[in-house]
């Protein structure tokens, strides 16, 4: 399903990101999508260049009102607002709301193991990039500019996208105050990182059990260099625990709060069969304040949430 944007002669505030072609739209706050129309002034052509031949000079202001016209078909999601206390990325990057109507009416597909290139794969296109066990990012993706953590005052130096920083130091002061600290396990990995990552997972766990604990090198959602492994700050790796996410303070402060953030867990508990992956408790990616909290209040896993936002994606063959 597409979605078409009419707009009048009104000036009106747009910002977009380009999706595959097509683009997502937010007017001064209204959904996607919206249909403006404006009402056409009959004059006669004579009439008036008589009057503008004998006439005075004059100036004069004219406004045209305009009338907003919500789409009927598609399903709009009730975003919940971003959090004031989560300051909303830089406004250069044109992060709005990307996800606010649903683009792609197939179901989601069932878990399957294939390489069949991500559609959103730009590097511009990260809040809405899916990658699971079927959709993959080339060898060649890398971005460039990842930067250390420790910029976002964590006590770490694994590598994140720049952009990442203002709103992951905002989470970490956050954090702190409620006295559950956090640092970053693991931040960006390259695709050959992750083909060592995956080789010691299917050496430890073997390959069976490897496939839905670590992803396959290219489907790793941290070579977008937007997701990272949390754990609690001086604490041991979180997968060296039976529940971090219980255990921990910073388990549980995340598990609650980090899409006020723009963060979103991807791998839930009891959620395999949607997620693709066991749960991993640690494991959030970053989609933008704005886009977290439309995932957030959506209620879905965010690979359902991406799958419904891709452009018409073709269900690969079994």
């Amino acid at each position: 399903m597409r979605l078409r944007l009419l707009v009048g002669l009104s000036a009106i505030a747009i910002v977009g990101n380009s999706i595959a072609g097509g683009s997502s739209y937010s007017l001064q706050g209204r959904p996607a999508g919206t249909d403006l129309t404006e009402e056409g002034l009959q004059v006669d052509a004579a009439a008036q260049a008589t009057q503008l031949a004998t006439a005075a000079p004059i100036t004069f202001e004219m406004s045209v009102a305009t009338t907003v016209t919500p789409p009927e078909t598609p399903r709009q999601l009730n975003a919940a607002p971003a959090p004031s206390s989560a300051a909303a990325p830089p406004a250069s990057l044109n992060l709005a709301p990307l996800g606010m109507f649903i683009t792609n009416a197939e179901p989601l597909p069932p878990c399957g193991y294939a390489d069949v290139p991500a559609q959103l794969s730009s590097q511009k296109q990260w809040a809405l990039t899916m990658m699971d066990t079927t959709y993959a990012l080339t060898a060649a993706y890398a971005p460039t500019d990842l930067v250390p953590a420790s910029n976002a005052g964590i006590r770490s130096r694994e590598p994140v996208r720049s952009f990442v920083i203002p709103d992951l130091k905002r989470m970490a002061q956050a954090a702190a105050a409620a006295g559950a600290p956090i640092s970053i396990a693991s931040g960006y990995r390259s695709f050959h990182n992750q083909s060592v990552t995956f080789r010691h997972w299917v050496n430890v766990q073997g390959r069976a059990a490897a496939l839905i604990s670590s992803a396959r090198p290219g489907h790793s959602e941290h070579q977008l260099g937007t997701a990272m492994d949390f754990k609690a700050r001086g604490g041991t790796d979180p997968w060296n625990l039976k529940d971090w996410g219980k255990q921990t303070a910073a388990g549980v402060w995340l598990g609650v709060n980090a899409w006020k953030y723009g963060f979103i867990m991807s791998y839930p508990r009891g959620m395999t069969a949607k997620s693709c992956y066991e749960y991993e408790p640690w494991h959030f990616r970053y989609v933008g304040v704005a886009e977290a909290a439309a995932v957030h209040s959506s209620g879905l896993v965010l690979r359902q949430w991406l799958w419904e936002h891709q452009p018409n994606p073709e269900v690969p063959s079994p």
